[in-house]
């Protein structure tokens, strides 16, 4: 299990490599095109544009600190302190959390690693771009540069930063930026090869990585350079960025079964998972539940109850949201209601989603896990919209693939996934034969009040 820790956290930090590259390429060529276009000029106003609209619309959300304290404002849909303060307001458990650090957005960006543009013709015809259209590149840019100028920063004592913020930090936690988990948790949850205790994977005797946190030889330090990481920063409200550490919470039950991301790999084997529920909320309603690593779990009485415990706990949070008029917004979406596009003006589908996730209704997920104390609240976040946002988990499919205007149908409960559909490969969400995997809310009622199967 160790080796295959390694192997996986190994595999997970190319994979941010390969993508930050890849990102990077795309970037480069996509700008020589721009600095060499007849319309430069119209181009750049475009791209300022919509850089001030996503800094005047997340300016506009209210902080974790001041949510309760307000009604009737928007918050940052991506951020768990808003949902835990929701929770707080609804009396509902949930898995504390505590801020040990926060790093400016020029911090931030000194500390995250800085990628190298990749060499090529891509980059010469940005250089030349540049050259030749420096005179309205200069004018063009003027007034709007300030959006994108970084303050002068210590990296040394920015970095000593990331040490003192774990001194306190007690073992076994487990830490996070405030609007995303890092994914090296992701990888180990995923596969299931955390189990009830906080993954620390040694690599040598000065190299440790642990749940959003590095340890070089005596101390530990929060990684900030996770690419989920950087791009949720990125994505988010401008200002601070907060990390925050969490007890590592021991679930009621655990299911063992066959890992189907590493079917046919030299890795392939069981693995362990935690039971935790996915709730889907569309325009203030729990529509859906479902069972969040959706190849282990089981339509049966046990399962149908705490399901329906989930629906009632999550509404519970929703309503406080709807009575507040707390607000959840998720940038993704609030871009794409600027978009000018005929074929979306003509998508019946998409309209319609963008109607459901309005932007004054409480549209969103929020995820719980079995303790032996009971349901608690685990994260939040942005609802299954036409344009992303949260997973499908085990209704993947139910609907037909995503495609422009097509969303997951995330209706009833989903207690596992349709047997052709593997979860990590889009490719395989079709829908199909939902018996014995997905159930309306009326069949889960009736499951739940049946008599339990006895135990072998």
């Amino acid at each position: 299990m160790g080796k295959l820790r390694q192997a996986l956290l190994w595999l997970s930090a190319k994979s941010d490599e390969k993508q930050a590259n890849d990102s990077s390429r795309k970037l480069t060529a996509v700008a020589a095109k721009l600095f060499r276009l007849p319309n430069l000029a119209e181009n750049l106003k475009g791209f300022a544009e919509v850089a001030k609209f996503h800094e005047t619309e997340t300016a506009s959300w209210v902080s974790p600190a001041d949510l309760s304290k307000r009604e009737g404002v928007p918050f940052d849909a991506c951020d768990i302190r808003h949902w835990i303060e929701i929770a707080k307001m609804a009396d509902v458990p949930f898995v504390d959390a505590r801020e040990i650090l926060t790093l400016t957005e020029s911090e931030m960006s000194a500390l995250s690693g800085k990628v190298k543009l990749p060499e090529g013709r891509a980059l010469t015809a940005l250089a030349h771009g540049l050259q030749e259209n420096a005179d309205v590149v200069s004018k063009e840019l003027e007034g709007v540069v300030n959006l994108f100028v970084s303050e002068s920063v210590n990296e040394d004592e920015a970095f000593e930063k990331l040490y003192d913020a774990m001194d306190d930090v007690p073992e076994g936690w487990m830490v996070r930026f405030a609007r995303t988990g890092g994914s090296e948790l992701k990888v180990l949850a995923g596969a299931g090869v955390v189990a009830d205790r906080t993954p620390e994977i040694r690599f040598s005797n000065d190299l440790e990585v642990g749940p959003g946190w590095v340890r070089n030889g005596n101390r530990r330090r929060v990684n900030v350079s996770d690419m989920r990481t950087v791009s949720a920063a990125a994505e988010g409200p401008g200002g601070d960025m907060t990390f925050i550490a969490r007890p590592w919470v021991k679930a009621a039950r655990y299911f063992v079964t066959n890992d189907p991301h590493r079917q046919n790999t030299p890795f392939q084997g069981k693995g362990v998972w935690p039971a935790e529920w996915r709730a889907f909320v569309e325009d203030g309603v729990v529509v859906g539940v479902s069972y969040y690593y959706g190849w282990t779990g089981e339509a049966n009485q046990e399962n149908a109850a705490i399901a329906l415990e989930v629906r009632e706990t999550a509404q519970r949070m929703v309503d406080v949201a709807m009575e507040r008029q707390l607000w959840p917004r998720y940038m993704d979406v609030e871009h794409a209601r600027r978009v000018r596009n005929p074929r979306l003006a003509e998508n019946e589908q998409f309209q319609e989603g963008m109607r459901i996730f309005g932007r004054e209704t409480v549209s969103c997920t929020l995820d719980f896990i079995e303790t032996e104390q009971g349901l608690m609240l685990l994260e939040g976040g942005p609802g299954a919209s036409p344009m992303g946002g949260g997973h499908p988990c085990s209704f993947a499919g139910c609907g037909g693939k995503p495609t422009l205007g097509n969303r997951a149908q995330t209706n009833g409960v989903a207690f596992r996934n349709m047997p052709h559909v593997l979860v990590g490969d889009p490719n395989t969400w079709e829908d199909g034969d939902r018996s014995g995997c997905i159930l309306t809310w009326d069949e889960v009622h009736e499951l739940a009040m049946s008599t339990p199967a006895p135990s072998l």
